[in-house]
This record gives C-alpha cells, sequence and structure tokens, in this order.
C-alpha cells in the first residue's frame, strides 16, 4: 500500500471536501434557481505551510470557478478569508509551526486579534448579497497592506 505524500490530509480537508461538498449541494440549488456558498480560506493562503497554503488557495480558485459557472443559476460563491483569528485549533499545531501572535498582529493596521465572527458569513450568505460573487473577503485588520 503506497504512503500518502506528506500533507495530503491537509489538501483532503481544506479543499478537496470543499469541491466535493459543493458539487452534493448544487443541483438542488440550481433547481430552485437560487444558492449561497461561503467558502473559509486563510490569510496563510498566500504563505505557510505549503500543503495547507495549496488548499487554501485552491479554495479562492474554486469560488472563482463556481462564480462563474453557477452564477446564471442565481448562485453566488464568496470566499472570507480571516486574518488572526483567535482560535483553539492553533494549539493542536507543532510548535515549530505557531505563528507568535504577536508578530502577527504587528503585520496588521487594526493592532489585535480577532474573535471568532460570522456577520461577514451571514451578509454574504443572505439575501442582500445577490450580486457579490466570486469574491474574496478579506477579515485581516489590514493585514494585507502590508
Amino acid at each position: 500500500m503506497p504512503t500518502r505524500p506528506p500533507g495530503a490530509r491537509a489538501i483532503e480537508l481544506n479543499l478537496t471536501t470543499h469541491y466535493r461538498v459543493c458539487h452534493a449541494v448544487t443541483p438542488t440549488m440550481i433547481d430552485r434557481q437560487w444558492g449561497r456558498i461561503v467558502d473559509i480560506s486563510s490569510i496563510n493562503a498566500r504563505a505557510g505551510l505549503a500543503a495547507y497554503s495549496t488548499a487554501k488557495a485552491g479554495l479562492i480558485g474554486l469560488t472563482r470557478s463556481l462564480a462563474r459557472e453557477l452564477g446564471p443559476h442565481g448562485i453566488c460563491v464568496n470566499t472570507v478569508v480571516p486574518g488572526t483569528i483567535q482560535v483553539n485549533a492553533e494549539n493542536v499545531l507543532p510548535i515549530h509551526h505557531r505563528a507568535r501572535p504577536e508578530d502577527q498582529v504587528a503585520r496588521q493596521c487594526v493592532p489585535r486579534r480577532g474573535q471568532p465572527d460570522a456577520d461577514a458569513i451571514a451578509f454574504l450568505a443572505g439575501p442582500a448579497a445577490s450580486l457579490i460573487t466570486g469574491r474574496t473577503l478579506h477579515i485581516d485588520g489590514g493585514w494585507l497592506l502590508h
């Protein structure tokens, strides 16, 4: 039995699973001629751990492709890119892969870590966002401005 390459699980969880879920739910959305898909990427889509970053960057590409394919059916597809959001999941990373929160915050215009917040996702999933599709919304405290 061949061994899986390093990072295969990260790509499976962070990209392939999203693709499969979208593939599973879009037929019903197409039948209804309405739907919303909001993927969650990461500021680390730009650089970080190779497999994780690749998967999160792939989500942005998936969003753009699905937006073009599904838009004629009234389906909007967007990606939210959180920055330094304080979550428990970061504590399971090996210490040598963890970024120091103070280093992350120093790269932002708004010098604090965010808390998990679904307001942007709720907006993109609702009727007020009916003409927003194929977009990547960065909620990163201005990280990318640096």
